[in-house]
């Protein structure tokens, strides 16, 4: 063998092992995973070796969460569904929890008739709803959201809190409804204070010459008579407040009266009504 075939077959010996070996054992395949925020934009991407397992941990969610407006807040649920195992480019999805509390109703008390007791949230309606998106897909590959109401109106609480408090300075006041953990309102409506009520005569002293009184205005009514009364004359005398003086107002008043003569501490209209 001469001197070039000597060389051509040790250059040989050296190259062949390598071809021996698999590509992938010299330069490890690797994949991409792309994750994607709410709004379809990629946040980032992660190289992932094939057939390794993807590490989230470390994606910070924290700038997920964001108030809409000054009611709605949404933040970060967790992932869409991948694989244990990365075999290919995939990309996972940021799923979200979305929270609205709004008030569909307020209080249906906004009179009071004393300046003891406490504001209360009768007819109040405030509710929570949840939207929740889940890692499930409906038939156009959407994810589906959950959406749930949770009714918190016992949890509110009003500020001010009690009606001495509330018509401290005067005879109206507004009042704030604050959800539990909140500081912020979720609605703000005014009360006010009427002072007499029943006191049909004028003469300070709700008793049954009132009820009289207000049976003589009911029976001068009935036959036509329209009485001659101020817009405050008449609230007194319109003690359920039906925009109507009529012998249901002496019946409340009559039990009003009876009530305070048995009783060894003050009736508040509060009590009656």
């Amino acid at each position: 063998m001469n001197i070039k075939n000597k060389l051509i077959a040790a250059a040989a010996s050296l190259v062949m092992p390598f071809c021996a070996v698999p590509f992938d054992a010299l330069c490890a395949e690797s994949h991409t995973v792309t994750i994607i925020d709410f709004n379809g934009k990629v946040m980032t991407t992660i190289q992932v070796p094939h057939g390794e397992s993807i590490d989230l941990s470390k994606i910070n969610t924290s700038e997920l969460e964001y108030h809409i407006n000054e009611y709605t807040q949404v933040g970060f649920n967790g992932w869409s569904t991948y694989p244990e195992t990365i075999t290919e480019d995939i990309a996972v999805y940021a799923l979200f929890v979305r929270m609205s509390i709004e008030c569909a109703s307020i209080p249906n008390k906004n009179e009071y008739y004393s300046k003891s007791g406490v504001v209360r949230t009768d007819g109040l309606t405030v509710t929570i709803t949840k939207n929740t998106q889940t890692p499930q897909k409906d038939e156009n590959g959407a994810f589906i959201t959950k959406k749930e109401v949770i009714d918190i109106s016992d949890t509110c609480h009003a500020v001010p809190n009690t009606l001495d408090e509330a018509f401290k300075k005067e005879n109206k006041s507004q009042i704030q409804i604050i959800p539990p953990g909140g500081n912020r309102p979720i609605v703000t409506y005014n009360i006010n204070y009427f002072s007499g009520l029943g006191d049909a005569n004028s003469d300070d002293t709700i008793d049954s010459k009132d009820a009289s009184a207000v049976l003589e205005l009911y029976a001068g009514t009935a036959t036509g008579v329209i009485p001659d009364l101020s817009k405050n004359e008449y609230l007194l005398c319109d003690v359920n407040r039906d925009d109507s003086v009529d012998a249901a107002d002496s019946s409340l008043i009559l039990e009003y009266y009876a009530k305070s003569s048995v009783s060894e501490n003050p009736i508040s209209w509060e009590d009656i009504l």
